[in-house]
């Protein structure tokens, strides 16, 4: 690894604050978000500077080979988490409340945010949308546990929001986004998920909001971005959103690596010498002394 810089030296000393994002609003400086599932990607994030790891439900999709969101269970979140904790030194690691696990009450929105924490290892935790869910945002703020919103295309209701498009097109539709996040806001929220919104839009909700917002195709005027890790690094297959930008193919590097081991493999050229563990001599022929034919 190259050398760190001194900044980045201190970044690494402890755990990241909240309160340093809403200082990185003040100062225009950007913050950086990726969602990952387990420890290696969080180690790997972490070295690289991460401000927050997301633990997202998007796992089911992304990782898990469903259609949606939607059949994310709280035990699945709550794993991938504790993973993605022992992992992560530095970033804030936030774990998303799948869907049904807030919905019905404050009372089980805080339980179960209570659960990531404890169980999970969870700094913080992110919900979906504006309306009942601000309740449950104040509700587990209340409780002592940081909340972080999300607003604009919302996956967990997006058959309702008429599939994975872009939100916030039409006047009416921004006003109640912006109503949404200042909800939110209001309710403690610590920062808010802009996801598929027009820049525009985006970046007027950035400018009105105190807290700072993180988007996800959400254009360059958010205060920070996300990424899903597997998209990012080109380990996703299927068609990746418009927003995404691939830094690595890693899906092109693993299918070579692993054509040549079967190859080798097939052509008796691995395991070599320097792959295999050794006997001593007089031990392998008291071994082969002492073999019995078999009948």
């Amino acid at each position: 690894m190259t050398e760190k810089s001194p900044r980045y030296a201190s970044w690494t000393q402890g755990k990241l604050a909240l309160p340093e994002l809403a200082e990185r609003k003040r100062r225009g400086e950007k913050i950086v978000m990726v969602t990952a599932y387990d420890a290696p990607s969080a180690r790997l994030a972490d070295a690289a500077g991460i401000d927050l790891i997301l633990v997202g439900d998007s796992s089911g999709m992304v990782v898990h080979g469903r259609d949606s969101t939607v059949p994310v269970t709280m035990d699945e979140i709550v794993f991938m988490t504790q993973w993605v904790s022992r992992g992560a030194r530095r970033p804030i690691v936030v774990g998303d409340m799948p869907f049904g696990s807030y919905e019905t009450s404050d009372e089980e929105a805080v339980r179960n945010a209570i659960r990531l924490v404890k169980e999970g290892r969870a700094d913080v935790v992110k919900l979906e949308r504006g309306g009942s869910s601000v309740r449950r945002a104040r509700a587990i703020v209340e409780a002592g546990i940081g909340v972080m919103g999300h607003v604009g295309l919302t996956p967990q209701t997006s058959t309702v929001l008429g599939g994975f498009k872009a939100q916030g097109r039409r006047s009416d539709e921004a006003r109640q986004m912006l109503q949404d996040a200042r909800e939110l806001e209001a309710a403690g929220c610590f920062a808010i998920v802009l996801e598929a919104v027009p820049a525009s839009v985006a970046q007027l909700i950035t400018r009105d909001l105190s807290v700072p917002t993180i988007g996800i195709g959400a254009g360059g005027g958010t205060d920070g971005q996300v990424l899903v890790w597997h998209d990012m690094l080109g380990l996703y297959e299927g068609r990746a959103p418009r927003f995404v930008k691939r830094y690595a193919d890693v899906a092109g590097v693993i299918t070579e690596a692993l054509t040549r081991y079967a190859a080798e493999v097939r052509s008796g050229a691995f395991p070599e010498d320097q792959h295999s563990y050794a006997m001593p001599e007089e031990e392998l022929a008291a071994f082969e002394a002492g073999l019995q034919p078999r009948r």
